[in-house]
């Protein structure tokens, strides 16, 4: 009787095991950051020539194959008197990556979208709580 309890929980670990170990899991989604691949970035960039808009501090609350969100700070450089001296503008934001394509060997977000937390319009938005853009900037 108990070899055969054994036996038993041996086969029923043998096929859970064996699910589990063949089962493919999805391939990780990366976001394109100013022409890299990254995986969880700390900070995104929109505008890659200058660096004048972004979100930095990302704490990423959630990361799958199709979407990722997470909150962080928006920043916008106002270029006043210019773009080199100019006063960066802040505030805390909803960041969430869509837009899933298989590109360039791996699986992309291409889309962000940045939503203001408080509900107030973002810096220089015209008026808007919410912005976006595609990661479409590649490098090579």
């Amino acid at each position: 009787m108990r070899l055969q309890a054994i036996a038993t929980i041996s086969l029923i670990t043998l096929v859970f095991t064996g699910i589990t170990t063949n089962a493919k899991a999805a391939p990780p989604a990366y976001v394109n950051d100013c022409g890299y691949p990254a995986y969880k970035p700390d900070s995104l960039t929109q505008y890659c020539a200058d660096a004048g808009t972004g979100v930095t501090k990302i704490k990423w609350t959630s990361w799958t194959s199709t979407r990722a969100t997470g909150t962080g700070s928006y920043y916008v450089n106002l270029c006043e008197p210019s773009c080199a001296d100019g006063k960066l503008v802040w505030a805390k934001v909803k960041v969430a990556l869509s837009g899933a394509k298989f590109t360039r060997g791996k699986r992309y977000l291409m889309n962000v979208t940045v939503s203001s937390l408080n509900g107030k319009p973002l810096p220089e938005s015209a008026n808007s709580n919410t912005i976006g853009w595609v990661t479409d900037y590649w490098m090579g």
